[in-house]
C-alpha cells in the first residue's frame, strides 16, 4: 500500500508526521522509513497496535520522562557496533561504546520500571554490565574512556620510560637533546602499537555482547518512535483500531489538518461517521459539501492505520489492504506530460490492475471530469461496474444520478440542505463575509441514503451569495425549462 509523495501531501500526511517528533537519530531514521506493513506482517501491525495504546495510556510518570532524557542523548553508534568482529575498535569507538553503555543502563532500568505498567508486547531491552566492565572496570560511571596504564604492563612501561626521557629533553640541549628526541621517536612508536595492542585485546573481549549491543539499540529506536507516537496521540486524540477481514467503518472520524485550519478560522471540523464493504458504494451531494474532504478523510486514516499509527476517529475497524488507490483528476501529471484527464485513466488502469491482484481500497474523486458530462457517466457507471465486482472495498464521488442508481449503496453529504437564502442575504449585507456565511448553513456531515436523486442546491448557493442579477435570472430560466420539460 504505497503512496506517492503528491498523494500523501494530497491527503495531508505531512501535517500528521511534522507532528510525530522522536527524540534521537535512532527514532529518526525509523520516522523516515516509516511506510506500511505489508499482508504478512499483520501479527506484527497488530501488536505496534496494542503497544501503542498501551504507551499512549501511560501517564507523566518519572520514568517516562527519565527515558524520554535519556533517549535526547542516545547517538547513532551502530557503526562502532558493527565492526566489532570485523576490525579491532580505536579510541573514540572505544569511548562511544563506553558512553553509550552507561546511557543505556539508565535506560534499561526506566525501562523496566515502564514495563510493570504498560506491559509492552514482544519489547525487551537489556543492559549490558559485561561489556560495560569492560571498558569502566573500575565501576567509576565516568563517560571519559583513556587506555590505563594498569590494563597493559607493556604500556605503562613505554609511557614511563617516555616520561623519564622527556625530564631529560627539557634539560638538554644541542646535539644531545636531538639525539633524546629521536630516542623518544622510537618510544612513542612503541606506545602506539602497545595502545593498539590494548585496543585490539579490548574489542576481542567486547565481539561476544555485539549482538546484544546491536540489539538494544534496534530497541531503542523502536521505543524512541513508539514514545512519539504516543505523543502524537496525546496532542491530536486518536483511537485503536480494530482490524477486520473485510469491514472497513469510522465513527466521527476526522482530519486533524483541516480541522486545525477550520480552528485558526473560527469554525470546526465535522465529524464523519462512513460503513463500507466489498463492493463499489457512491458519495454524492452538493459542491462544497466535503465530498472531497471524506475522501481524503477516509484515505488519510487508513493509510494512518496501516503504517501503525492511530487514526483520528472516536471508533475505527479497518480491514488489511493490499492496495490504497486514489483516483483525483485535479491538475496535470507533470512527469508523463498528460492532461488531467489522461492521468486519471491511467490512475484508474494502475487500481484495476491492481484489484486483480489484492484486497485494495480504490477512491474516485469524479472520475473523467475532464471530459464531457455524457461521456463522464458511461466511463463511470463502466468504472463502478468494473470494481463492484472486484472485490475490493470502492468508493466513487459522482454529480450524477445515473452513476449512483447503479451502485449497492449511496451516501451524502448533507450539505446546504436546510439553507436560508434570506437569512444569509442579511448576514452578508451586515457586512459578513459571504463564504463564512455558507459556511454556516453548510452541513459537512455524511448519511447513508436509498433515494438515487442527487440534490441540486447549487441555485440556491449562487443566490446567497448574491451572483450579478441577469446572470442569477438566467440560471432560474434554465432550471424552470427543465421542470417543464416532459
Amino acid at each position: 500500500m504505497e503512496l506517492t509523495l503528491n498523494q500523501q501531501q494530497d491527503i495531508g500526511l505531512s501535517f500528521v508526521l511534522d507532528r510525530l517528533q522522536p527524540l534521537s537519530p535512532l527514532g529518526r531514521e525509523r520516522k523516515r522509513a516509516l511506510g506500511p506493513y505489508a499482508r504478512s506482517e499483520r501479527a506484527a501491525l497488530e501488536q505496534e497496535l496494542e503497544n501503542l495504546g498501551r504507551a499512549a495510556a501511560l501517564g507523566d510518570e518519572p520514568a517516562l520522562r527519565r527515558f524520554r532524557q535519556g533517549l535526547m542523548q542516545l547517538r547513532d553508534i551502530r557503526g562502532t557496533v558493527s565492526h566489532l568482529g570485523e576490525r579491532d575498535l580505536d579510541q573514540v569507538e572505544l569511548f562511544e561504546l563506553k558512553r553509550y553503555l552507561l546511557l543505556l543502563g539508565g535506560l534499561a532500568s526506566d525501562f523496566d520500571e515502564l514495563q510493570s505498567s504498560a506491559h509492552w508486547e514482544g519489547i525487551v531491552l537489556r543492559d549490558v554490565p559485561e561489556a560495560l566492565t569492560i571498558l569502566d572496570p573500575e565501576n567509576s560511571g565516568n563517560p571519559a574512556f583513556s587506555l590505563r596504564d594498569r590494563w597493559s604492563d607493556e604500556l605503562a612501561a613505554a609511557r614511563e620510560e617516555k616520561r623519564a626521557i622527556e625530564k631529560q629533553i627539557a634539560q638538554a640541549a644541542g646535539e644531545d637533546r636531538e639525539a633524546l628526541l629521536l630516542q623518544r621517536t622510537g618510544i612513542v612508536l612503541r606506545e602506539a602499537e602497545a595502545e593498539q595492542r590494548l585496543c585490539a585485546e579490548l574489542s576481542q573481549k567486547l565481539t561476544p555482547y555485539a549482538d546484544a549491543l546491536a540489539q538494544s539499540l534496534e530497541t531503542l529506536g523502536h521505543l524512541d518512535l513508539l514514545l512519539a507516537k504516543a505523543a502524537l496521540v496525546r496532542e491530536l486524540g486518536g483511537v485503536r483500531p480494530v482490524l477486520t477481514d473485510k469491514e472497513l467503518s469510522f465513527v466521527n472520524m476526522v482530519h486533524p489538518a483541516m480541522a486545525d485550519s477550520l480552528k485558526r478560522q473560527g469554525a470546526a471540523f465535522t465529524p464523519l461517521s462512513l460503513s463500507l464493504g466489498p463492493g463499489a458504494a457512491v458519495l454524492t451531494g452538493a459542491n462544497m459539501g466535503g465530498k472531497s474532504v471524506c475522501l481524503k478523510t477516509l484515505a488519510l486514516n487508513v493509510y494512518l492505520t496501516h503504517c501503525g499509527l492511530f487514526p483520528f476517529a472516536d471508533k475505527a475497524a479497518v480491514p488489511f489492504f493490499d492496495g490504497l488507490c486514489l483516483i483525483r483528476g485535479e491538475g496535470e501529471d507533470g512527469r508523463e506530460g498528460l492532461s488531467s484527464f489522461g492521468g486519471e485513466l491511467m490512475a484508474a488502469d494502475a487500481a484495476a490492475r491492481a484489484v486483480q491482484q489484492g484486497f485494495c481500497l480504490v477512491l474516485f474523486d469524479e472520475f473523467a471530469r475532464g471530459t464531457n458530462p455524457a461521456e463522464a457517466v458511461k466511463l463511470q457507471q463502466g468504472a463502478l461496474g468494473y470494481f463492484n465486482a472486484s472485490g475490493s472495498v470502492c468508493l466513487f464521488v459522482t454529480h450524477y444520478e445515473a452513476v449512483a442508481a447503479r451502485a449497492s449503496r449511496r451516501f451524502l453529504t448533507r450539505g446546504v440542505r436546510d439553507l436560508n437564502v434570506a437569512e444569509g442575504r442579511r448576514m452578508i449585507e451586515a457586512g459578513a463575509d459571504k463564504l463564512t456565511v455558507l459556511r454556516r448553513f453548510m452541513d459537512y456531515g455524511v448519511e447513508e441514503i436509498t433515494d438515487t436523486t442527487v440534490p441540486q442546491k447549487a441555485l440556491s448557493v449562487a443566490e446567497l451569495l448574491g451572483v450579478e442579477e441577469g446572470l442569477l435570472s438566467a440560471i432560474r430560466q434554465e432550471y424552470m425549462r427543465e421542470r417543464n420539460e416532459p
